[in-house]
């Protein structure tokens, strides 16, 4: 695919998206974004509480297409932008991957975006945010960063692994070696740039195996997925939605021992893939023999739906989205630093989970989410809950639910 610029993004006819009565489409203009949002219930006097929705990837804001009118049916302000990188939302770096500034692509400059956002919506506050999938790690970070702005979160498919671990009484005790294998393990969320981490992947790569994050932070990752033809991105898409959700019977989850090759390569094929294979090559070597062919994956992501991320994938490419990959990867997570800031602190607002049982993103961090319902990364949480036949995709396949989360947390709070 050309590299893509912010001429060439505008330049592009945009269709008007398939929503539904009460979801409408605008642009906002910012600082550094125009940011594309989907909204429901928003009224003159802006006097409904907020809630902002995240995706994840490879999504947009038309994920939350079914939960944003019930939202507003229960009385808020509910939107969802295309986050930084994604869909119809420009103003982002889009130089090739050798040029690009990956520090606009840090957690706390996502955390900006979404406080720019709100103010320029007339808000000085968020009643709920709530994210799914990478989504999640935005929601997090935002309640993290700034309680007193964001009241409460709803997190989905990726528990909060808790605030970053610094190396601890170093200058006292221990060898000099031991001193620098703790630098090298410290950092926010289980130290993904780290040597312990290089270690995995060595390890996996000698099974034949390669995680997927990492392959998302390679430079062919955006060819391989981006210069699909429609058609392509069509069976691509239908694919890798099919096998993340509770429609594919292969998903049968569990809590893994620790974050070692042996535990991490029990997941399957579109977490641990194989070594030679470019992400549309391992879900076509998953899907080949699957019976409904993605089929039973309809009922909640029928065709024309498809359509809608099999059109502005290829319009806009993957890139955008695998930047975010890039950056939590970076060796020594050079670009995560500023979020050593908040080393040691809990989310301090009320916190919720929901996911599907069927879900393998909510054990991919083991021992994440049993950290989230103990209290020990978050001072506050109330809800948590996992859903039968559900998968990866909860707010698509399962908006009901994600709606009775949000309005059960939110119940009661300040206004």
């Amino acid at each position: 695919m050309p590299e893509l610029t912010a001429m060439s993004l505008d330049a592009v006819p945009l269709q008007p998206l398939p929503l539904c009565e009460g979801v409408s489409s605008r642009l906002i203009e910012t600082r550094d974004l125009t940011f594309h949002i989907l909204e429901s219930g928003a009224t003159p006097d802006r006097d409904r509480p907020l809630i902002i929705l995240l995706h994840g990837f490879p999504e947009i804001a038309y994920s939350w297409r079914r939960v944003l009118p019930q939202l507003a049916a229960a009385g808020f302000h509910a939107v969802a932008p295309d986050q930084r990188g994604f869909g119809r939302t420009t103003g982002w770096d889009t130089r090739a991957y050798e040029d690009v500034d990956l520090a606009t692509f840090s957690m706390t400059e996502l955390v900006r975006d979404i406080v720019v956002l709100v103010h320029a919506l007339g808000y000085r506050s968020v009643q709920c945010v709530a994210g799914h999938d990478c989504g999640a790690m935005t929601a997090a970070t935002c309640a993290l960063m700034r309680p007193d702005f964001f009241h409460s979160v709803v997190l989905m498919s990726h528990p909060f692994n808790g605030s970053p671990t610094l190396p601890f009484n170093t200058a006292n005790e221990g060898t000099a070696e031991e001193q620098r294998a703790a630098a090298a393990t410290g950092g926010g969320g289980g130290a993904e740039g780290s040597a312990t981490a290089s270690a995995v992947h060595e390890a996996l790569a000698q099974r034949g195996r390669k995680h997927y994050k990492w392959y998302y932070s390679t430079a062919q990752a955006g060819p391989d997925m981006s210069s699909l033809a429609l058609d392509d991105m069509r069976h691509f898409l239908r694919g890798y939605f099919h096998l993340k959700s509770g429609s594919w019977p292969g998903n049968q989850p569990r809590p893994l021992k620790g974050w070692t090759a042996d535990e991490i390569v029990q997941m399957p094929g579109y977490y641990i893939m194989p070594l030679d294979a470019t992400m549309p090559e391992a879900v076509a070597r998953d899907m080949k023999n699957e019976p409904s062919q993605g089929q039973s994956s309809q009922s909640w992501l029928p065709d024309d739906e498809l359509d809608v991320y099999a059109g502005e994938y290829v319009r806009t490419g993957f890139q955008g989205g695998l930047n975010w990959y890039r950056v939590r990867t970076a060796p020594n997570s050079r670009y995560t630093r500023d979020y050593d800031t908040f080393a040691g602190k809990k989310i301090e607002c009320p916190c919720a989970f929901v996911s599907g049982k069927q879900d393998w993103g909510i054990y991919q961090v083991p021992g994440a989410l049993d950290k989230m319902s103990s209290g020990a990364v978050c001072s506050d949480f109330r809800v948590l809950r996992l859903l039968d036949g559900v998968g990866h995709w909860v707010p698509q396949e399962s908006p009901n639910e994600v709606v009775q989360t949000i309005i059960e947390l939110t119940k009661g709070l300040d206004q």
